[in-house]
């Protein structure tokens, strides 16, 4: 299969309205700054989410705040209201923690990654249990119940999250939350014990899609074929405007 090497795929190509979406980003010059190692910046990164998402359309499934990256597990209304929700979340965050720290620029390298999320249970819990152990599977090796800063503890039911918007996925999980959060519980644990999951594993790519090996298989051909069909009528547009400035002179 051929690889989409432009990562810079146009959003409107890669989601599409009401689509399940992994996103996530590093921290500005992310091999060498752990900015957001501050639990307070954690929490304002939370409370700027729950602030805009109605105003965006954005429903906050999970998530994982690392001290140098982090993931979101979010329902979008509109491919056009994800972009405006992360620019308007962004500029406030970098604001804020700048004039804590005294320092200037940006906090977030480059633009939101994102992955479309397969509409299947066991893609959402997969994907739910990943982002609970991300924090595990760092040299720290918190375990999810004490780390505070993903949704494991909300999902476990250890501590509710009203900034949480529930997983349709969980509650397929048992008809009582107490039995959808034992399940849930199961579930994590035995992905810890089957050992350490790289990042790259999941991210690495550029992978615009996650779920099964044949729906992501089948959704980056499709995807590779609108970005092919894509950059031709730019190339198209690009040599007809070309010509009609050449006439002109």
């Amino acid at each position: 299969m051929s690889m989409i090497t432009n990562t810079r795929v146009p959003r409107d190509l890669q989601l599409h309205d009401g689509d399940l979406v992994h996103a996530y980003w590093q921290c500005t010059d992310h091999a060498r700054q752990y900015l957001l190692g501050n639990p307070a910046f954690k929490e304002l990164y939370l409370n700027l989410l729950a602030e805009n998402k109605k105003s965006y359309g954005i429903s906050l499934i999970d998530h994982c705040l690392m001290d140098n990256h982090f993931h979101l597990l979010l329902r979008i209304r509109t491919v056009s209201e994800f972009s405006r929700f992360f620019q308007s979340v962004h500029t406030s965050f970098a604001k804020q923690i700048n004039r804590e720290m005294g320092r200037t620029g940006s906090v977030v390298e480059l633009r939101v990654k994102a992955q479309v999320v397969e509409e299947q249970e066991h893609a959402v819990l997969n994907l739910q249990a990943y982002l609970a152990l991300n924090r595990w599977h760092c040299p720290e090796r918190t375990r999810p119940e004490a780390y505070p800063f993903s949704g494991y503890r909300h999902y476990a039911g250890i501590e509710k999250d009203e900034r949480l918007d529930t997983s349709e996925a969980w509650l397929g999980l048992g008809e009582t939350d107490a039995e959808r959060a034992a399940a849930y519980c199961k579930l994590v644990e035995a992905k810890r014990l089957e050992g350490k999951v790289q990042d790259e594993e999941i991210l690495a790519g550029p992978r615009y899609f996650f779920g099964s090996a044949q729906y992501c298989l089948s959704r980056t051909e499709q995807l590779l074929s609108q970005v092919l069909a894509y950059n031709r009528e730019l190339y198209a547009a690009r040599k007809l405007a070309a010509s009609d400035a050449s006439q002109k002179d």
